[in-house]
């Protein structure tokens, strides 16, 4: 990646002192395109770079269905958990038993703090037993903004242009 950076960047400053030096080039694309195909490697670079960016798509699709498979692994694995820790609890509880010490392992129940038990509706709780947030909504801000209303420390702005890639 980095080998990539600075390829890119050595590359730039080579179009940008071509363009100096040519300053015509400035009104014409065509001719611009023509030139810097001609007398650099951007084309060669600009075909690499979007192979790999084809090539990282795909590790992202495929990365994606090996994570769904790692997660239902980690969901059953998390399902083991919990049957050997109820297995050992109903052994002991069986034996009446509060503490138990083995060779290799040590169990033993404790005593948990309290904990609120229930789904209340946080809309019938008193606000001293509830969290209120409060965040900007940049849909409303951007309308208002449109209506000609002020918005402290918000303006309009256009979106930088975005790179569209199509691969063939």
């Amino acid at each position: 990646m980095a080998n990539l950076a600075l390829n890119a960047d050595l590359l730039r400053l080579e179009i940008e002192a071509l363009l100096r030096e040519y300053p015509d080039l400035a009104d014409d694309e065509i001719l611009r395109a023509d030139m810097l195909e001609a007398e650099t490697s951007l084309n060669d670079q600009l075909l690499s770079l979007a192979r790999g960016l084809d090539d990282a798509k795909g590790l992202v699709e495929g990365t994606a269905s090996r994570l769904a498979e790692l997660s239902a692994r980690k969901t059953r694995f998390e399902r083991h958990i919990e049957f050997y820790r109820d297995l050992m609890t109903r052994l002991m509880n069986a034996g009446s038993l509060t503490k138990i010490i083995l060779p290799e392992v040590s169990l033993f129940f404790r005593n948990n703090p309290q904990k609120v038990v229930g789904d209340p509706d946080p809309n019938e709780l008193p606000d001293d037993l509830v969290r209120i947030t409060r965040e900007m909504n940049k849909t409303a801000i951007k309308e208002a903004l449109q209506a000609g209303r002020v918005v402290p420390g918000c303006v309009l702005s256009n979106a930088p242009p975005s790179l569209t890639v199509r691969i063939k």
